[in-house]
């Protein structure tokens, strides 16, 4: 019911697919329903990602960025979510002409249009720099967020092929987040080693991306518990890009025991062919996560969303309002 990392042209539908080739023209692959998704058979991390080339080709125009959170934001509604954090890398969309501003102003309309009259639910964007951009676009990307602090864009990421450059070497972009009080998440620990959340962390991460790969030593588990760090934690992907062998070995359960701040999330819905509610039915069939622990790690992902602590009482709210139903519904 709450999904803090979620990548929109990981999360299209067919029906996307489908809808946004009509409209500009352009002709699917006869087998696109295969290219939507990946298996466990999937190699790495780089393979994972090449499952965006199609989906990324048919949102380069401001129609189609704006049909494309509208759709999803509503889908995420039509399942029961609570609150959701979508993000994207604007420099991706600029194929066409766009500029990273106008792909920005794009998707804020679509994701406006989509939560006028839905009660008790928000979404928020959370915009991507990207290991293989040079620094001036990752930089017009914070600059942009910038411009953009107060509505709906409320944080900034890296994201991509994690293994192309360590976090240092984007300490420039992260130096001028942290200049515009923009909150900072980082995809760390997911395809490289532990010691690259503590380089995010760094630079200003109060939340990592996936993060399956930090060691929990005396000393890391004090700093991230000192610094409130969050992580984000998204298990069936995590076996698809091979970060982890299978859902017994995500340590999701030792963060708990630990009181480390971690959550439950998609990463791509439709890459991965999941949502928040199978990723939880997994855990729970896998490690058999008690009651307790499933409320716990809702309200986790409260305590680490990007919104004002007014805003996450109302969360609170409806998590107790609805935990029973959302309990027997990944238990049944």
């Amino acid at each position: 019911m709450i999904d803090l990392h979620l990548h929109l042209d990981g999360s299209l539908s067919k029906q996307d697919f489908i809808h946004l080739a009509t409209i500009q023209n352009i002709k699917l692959p006869f087998d696109y329903e295969k290219l939507m998704s990946v298996d466990n058979d999937c190699k790495s991390l780089e393979q994972y990602l090449t499952c965006f080339d199609l989906p990324l080709s048919l949102l380069q125009t401001k129609e189609a960025i704006s049909y494309a959170f509208y759709s999803l934001v509503n889908r995420l509604y039509k399942k029961g979510y609570i609150y959701v954090e979508i993000r994207f890398a604007p420099s991706l969309h600029t194929n066409k002409g766009l500029n990273q501003f106008e792909v920005v102003t794009a998707s804020l309309e679509g994701l406006e249009e989509a939560l006028v009259g839905k009660n008790n639910f928000n979404a928020n964007i959370i915009l991507c720099t990207m290991r293989h951009n040079d620094e001036k676009t990752n930089l017009e990307t914070v600059r942009v967020a910038s411009k953009f602090k107060g509505t709906h864009v409320v944080a900034i990421d890296l994201a991509g092929a994690e293994a192309l450059h360590d976090c240092f070497y984007y300490k420039n972009v992260f130096e001028e987040a942290r200049k515009n009080k923009l909150h900072i998440t980082i995809h760390a620990g997911e395809a490289t080693v532990s010691e690259e959340v503590n380089r995010a962390i760094s630079l200003g991460a109060k939340r990592i991306g996936h993060g399956v790969k930090f060691k929990l030593s005396e000393e890391n588990i004090e700093l991230v518990k000192n610094l409130n760090i969050g992580f984000e934690f998204c298990p069936t992907s995590n076996i698809q890009t091979k970060s982890l062998k299978s859902y017994e070995d995500n340590p999701i359960v030792n963060f708990l025991n630990n009181d480390i701040l971690v959550s439950v999330n998609s990463d791509n819905m439709s890459v991965s062919n999941t949502d928040v509610y199978k990723e939880f039915t997994h855990l729970y069939k896998h490690l058999k996560l008690s009651k307790e622990q499933i409320y716990r790690l809702l309200i986790n992902a409260k305590d680490m969303a990007f919104v004002p602590n007014e805003e996450k009482e109302l969360i609170k709210k409806e998590i107790d309002a609805k935990f029973e139903d959302f309990y027997q519904n990944i238990t049944k």
